[in-house]
This record gives structure tokens, C-alpha cells and sequence, in this order.
């Protein structure tokens, strides 16, 4: 599914992508543990996430847009 060179960064990303959608239709806590074995994230590495809890508010919205907002930007480098 993922690179291996870049497989957290490509997780962090699909992580961020489905907290997205997630607050979209709604949700305001997502269980971290939870949602990356919803990812494949395998059992023994997901449980070392089952205490932590992510809150979803407008200021995360605000981030996922200016983040969209930069990628989105034509001819534009990110370092």
C-alpha cells in the first residue's frame, strides 16, 4: 500500500485525510489507536496510540484547508 522510504509520511497523510472526512460529517473526537488499524496499521503498533484521543474543532479545519490551499498553489515549491 505505501512506500516503505516514505511510510510515515504517507501515513501521516492518509491519517490527516481521514480525520478530515471525519470531521466533515461530524465528529468532533477521533480515538488515534482505533483509526490506524482502520488504516492497516497492525494490532501490536496501533495499541501504543489507544490512550490518545484527537479533538476536532474549526482550528483543525482551518489547518486542512491552508494545507489543501498550499498544495493546491500553481507553480509553487514546498520544501
Amino acid at each position: 500500500m505505501f512506500d516503505d522510504t516514505n511510510l510515515e509520511e504517507d501515513l501521516r497523510a492518509q491519517v490527516l485525510s481521514l480525520m478530515y472526512v471525519l470531521y466533515e460529517f461530524g465528529l468532533e473526537e477521533v480515538h488515534m489507536g482505533g483509526l490506524m488499524r482502520v488504516l492497516g496499521v497492525p494490532d501490536h503498533a496501533a495499541e501504543e496510540w489507544d490512550d490518545k484521543v484527537m479533538c476536532l474543532d474549526a482550528a483543525f479545519a482551518k489547518y486542512m484547508s491552508e494545507m489543501q490551499t498550499l498544495i493546491d498553489a500553481p507553480g509553487q515549491t514546498l520544501h
